[in-house]
């Protein structure tokens, strides 16, 4: 694309910017030296920033968090809410995000210029995005463990380990068959459904006696020991990866697992080497990291596609319960899963935006992104879901006895699924490459979110870029060794509620107020016209989702988690120990604090009566104004009417 004689992506910049400053909207210069501005570094292509934005809205929750929760909640029905939301919050969320960082060149905290009083937004994003760094990189030390487990002549969660069938160990998922009993007083049958086989009492042999006969007990002996069977492959992972401990008490935690430590370190090591020279080295890496996942996800969707039984699993992913539409349950999961897939509000989004060219069509970028994030989700449901349907189909049993939640469709279900394909070792070393490589990606954008912060309130930092980035790599390594431990699962899982989930939720909400309400949206408008030449269109429906849909629906949403707010459990009927609990709350409080902390330390030092202190600090500082280093923001609309294009200076 280009303006006159100049390439928007080329990295020389038009003379006209050489010797401008950054303009604020009052009018006042804040002059910045170039090798400054060059030292915060930009994308080298358009497709660097594409496919990073993409790499980090397509991660690992698309491949097992969406298709499972569309299963629970209603097949179709939750992907009708889920593109509902998308249309009504989340398109709208995201394009105002790119638009926040590409027009201002800030990240996060800077970005709040626009309003002063709302920097507490940008401190708690900055803050969510690590919180989500240090247990995200643990997830992708299980996907490191399994794919060198993978290279083995069998497969490790193929086989029972002696000391695992007392528990009830299964090479395979078996449908629980209940015992068969009979109550001789009352001359009953218990288990009244005899046309289905029962279970016989281990060393019982009345089921044979002429007695017992002539009430037709259709007893089978299993082959396994314990109340019900328990698949190898989640035994595999409670017993062998992360070993989990039943319990959450202090003296349980016991000390780092080496084996998922060593995979640990190499995560982070790998992610340091990648983010070493910020975006500039990170954007060449996801030309791979981007790509490769689909290319194993259509070659996976393929093989799926073609096992018997495939159409039972199809059938049961999106299949609509047309009456689940009417219950909120699903529409705050289809919320979650949208904040949790497109990362709103987690500061990347306006991280990444703030390394563009002033002048890149982001509109456009916002809605294909928006689309790929859809397209992967519902291509990794298929994926899923036609392997488990050829699973259940080869087993003798139903597709939701095969469906895991979470952790379990990745690492439990799926492995399963896999062991049951020809080559199965190389099934499963493809699988777990590809999981690592869409962790990569959003690790990246949470860790350089991090970064980017920390630059932009202290710019002489920037030449310690590469230190900065090792140094915070160990320190997050050494603060995710509690989540490696034998009780490390129940680490994750608080971290992941308290640090990343309703919280987020609080953010997203604050920052549509800040932005759209207090910055204002006909100015905010003006912005992004200014910036693209032309108002985003239709005009009125981003009006609408920006003022009314997002703020509102977004602060319902969080008021409903609040109060059908329950307890986190490690079992049925056993809730966390309260001192895990209480933990759980000061990192909610954590995240969230800096919001309300930073708009009282604003209003209380700022001068003059109290409704003159709040114009004050939420009016645009003298250091807000586009990140195109013209003067012409300053002019009034009026006087900027008709400058678009190359008609306008200071849209080079």
């Amino acid at each position: 694309m280009t303006i006159g004689n100049y390439d928007l992506w080329d990295r020389k910049r038009p003379p006209v910017q050489e010797t401008q400053g950054v303009v604020s909207a009052n009018g006042s210069r804040d002059t910045l030296e170039m090798d400054e501005q060059e030292d915060r570094g930009q994308w080298g292509s358009k497709w660097e920033f594409i496919l990073s934005c993409v790499g980090l809205s397509v991660g690992l929750g698309n491949v097992w968090r969406f298709p499972y929760l569309a299963y629970e909640n209603g097949g179709a029905a939750f992907v009708i809410a889920y593109l509902i939301l998308q249309f009504l919050i989340g398109k709208p969320m995201y394009f105002m995000e790119l638009v926040m960082g590409q027009f201002s060149g800030k990240g996060p905290t800077s970005v709040w210029n626009m309003n002063p009083s709302a920097k507490g937004i940008g401190i708690s994003m900055m803050l969510i995005s690590l919180v989500v760094a240090i247990y995200y990189n643990v997830i992708m030390a299980y996907t490191l463990f399994y794919f060198f487990s993978s290279m083995q002549a069998t497969l490790p969660w193929t086989e029972c380990q002696p000391e695992w069938y007392s528990l009830g160990c299964v090479e395979q998922t078996t449908k629980n068959i209940p015992y068969c009993s009979y109550n001789m007083t009352e001359n009953e049958l218990l288990y009244t459904n005899q046309s289905q086989p029962c279970r016989c009492f281990e060393n019982s042999t009345f089921h044979q006696s002429s007695y017992f006969s002539q009430f037709d007990f259709n007893c089978t002996n299993t082959t396994w020991k314990g109340d019900k069977p328990v698949a190898v492959a989640q035994l595999f992972f409670e017993k062998d990866v992360i070993e989990k401990t039943e319990t959450l008490a202090a003296d349980k935690m016991g000390p780092p697992l080496w084996r998922l430590a060593l995979c640990l370190l190499l995560s982070w090591i790998i992610v340091v080497c990648c983010l070493i020279k910020g975006v500039k080295s990170s954007g060449k890496v996801v030309y791979f990291t981007a790509t490769f996942p689909y290319v194993i996800l259509l070659i996976l969707l393929v093989r799926g596609a073609t096992l018997d039984g495939a159409i039972d699993g199809v059938i049961y992913f999106i299949v609509p319960e047309w009456s689940k539409l009417l219950d909120l349950k699903v529409w705050v999961a289809a919320a979650g899963q949208m904040f949790f897939s497109l990362s709103v509000s987690f500061g990347g989004i306006i991280m990444f935006g703030s390394y563009n060219k002033f002048k890149n069509n982001v509109y456009g970028d916002a809605m294909l992104i928006a689309v790929m994030d859809v397209v992967t989700s519902l291509i990794a449901g298929f994926v899923i879901f036609t392997t488990f349907g050829g699973m259940a189909k080869n087993i003798g049993v139903e597709v939701q006895d095969v469906a895991k939640s979470g952790y379990g469709l990745a690492f439990v279900a799926y492995p399963e699924a896999l062991s049951q394909l020809p080559v199965s070792q190389l099934w499963a070393v493809l699988f777990f490459f590809m999981l690592f490589t869409l962790g990569l990606d959003s690790e990246f954008a949470l860790l350089e979110t991090f970064l980017t912060c920390i630059q932009d309130e202290f710019p002489s930092t920037r030449k310690y870029k590469s230190y900065m980035c090792v140094g915070m790599g160990i320190i997050c390594f050494f603060l995710a060794l509690p989540c490696v431990t034998p009780a490390g699962d129940y680490v994750v899982t608080i971290m992941d509620h308290f640090g990343a989930d309703f919280s987020v939720l609080f953010v997203a909400a604050c920052e549509c107020v800040a932005v759209m309400w207090v910055y204002g949206a006909p100015r905010f408008m003006r912005d992004v016209e200014y910036m693209l030449g032309y108002p985003p269109r239709p005009k009125y429906y981003w009006l609408f989702c920006w003022v009314v849909c997002a703020p509102i629906l977004i602060s319902l949403l969080f008021v409903y988690r609040m109060v059908q707010y329950t307890p986190l459990k490690i079992s049925d009927g056993v809730e966390y120990p309260e001192y895990a609990q209480t933990i759980g709350w000061i990192l909610t409080c954590f995240v969230m604090c800096p919001i309300p902390i930073f708009f009282i330390y604003k209003f209380i030092t700022a001068e003059g009566p109290p409704l003159e202190r709040l114009r004050t600090i939420t009016r645009p500082n003298d250091s807000w104004g586009p990140n195109d280093g013209s003067d012409k923001y300053a002019l009034s609309p009026p006087q900027r009417e008709g400058k678009y294009g190359i008609d306008n200076p200071g849209h080079m």
